[in-house]
């Protein structure tokens, strides 16, 4: 049984190893990215790394927490969506959302951190690092529309039209 373990362990961290390997060269031009982004006029980097842009700021005291849902509108992108000032280049999205309704609880971390920095009929645009959201896995069937590679940053513009 202690062999099996043993086999299973190795196995486990020789593939795991190999995914790491296959993706390198992304995650290190997605950090580098990231770095580069965060010395940009009117980004905004909090402790967790996740980065913002106040495209509009919004109205009134009312922020999202994680027992409340929102209304947006929003496009995501990986950085090979965007310009070179960050904005997001049309026809580039894996992701386009109008008018949905989503609980901020229920989404990637880096996107509900920056739902809750947002007032009512504010826009931003978020950084999301791969730790904030899908980590070393990725999301999606490959070569298809909404594929994200592993280690990936993910680029949202999000407008905040209502909070219940």
């Amino acid at each position: 049984m202690k062999l099996k373990w043993t086999l299973f362990v190795l196995l486990t961290l020789i593939f795991t190893g190999c995914k790491q390997e296959e993706w390198k060269d992304w995650k290190l031009h997605n950090q580098a990215w990231l770095e580069q982004n965060a010395t940009k006029e009117g980004v905004i980097e909090t402790h967790t790394g996740l980065q913002y842009k106040v495209i509009r700021q919004g109205i009134g005291n009312q922020r999202p927490d994680d027992l409340k849902q929102v209304v947006i509108n929003y496009r995501g992108t990986l950085i090979t969506g965007v310009d070179a000032n960050g904005n997001l280049i049309a026809g580039r999205e894996f992701e386009v959302g109008k008018q949905t309704v989503m609980a901020v609880n229920a989404v990637i971390a880096g996107f509900a951190e920056g739902l809750k920095k947002m007032h009512k009929s504010g826009k931003y645009l978020l950084y999301i690092p791969y730790q904030l959201g899908y980590l070393g896995l990725g999301q999606g069937a490959k070569g298809t529309m909404g594929y994200i590679p592993p280690y990936s940053t993910l680029i949202y513009e999000v407008e905040l039209i209502d909070v219940f």
